[in-house]
């Protein structure tokens, strides 16, 4: 489940595919072995999605907080 078509290539839908996947796991009664390497390697691609956003993100709110001090400074 690594290939580009189950790879998320956003925030959103990777979010929604760790939920969906973690509530699955929680909500199973017995574990399928069969489809666990599948699940966890699906998720692993959408966590690295998000950390990515969520990296770029504080850097560009480092960047603007620092543009922004500044700016005051400036002033």
């Amino acid at each position: 489940m690594t290939d580009t078509a189950t790879t998320p290539d956003n925030f959103k839908d990777a979010y929604q595919i760790l939920k969906s996947n973690a509530d699955r796991l929680e909500q199973s009664d017995a574990l399928d072995i069969d489809n666990l390497v599948a699940i966890v390697e699906e998720s692993l691609a959408a966590y690295k999605v998000c950390q990515s956003r969520i990296d770029a993100v504080e850097s560009a709110l480092t960047s603007a907080f620092a543009k922004a001090d500044l700016t005051t400074e400036d002033a």
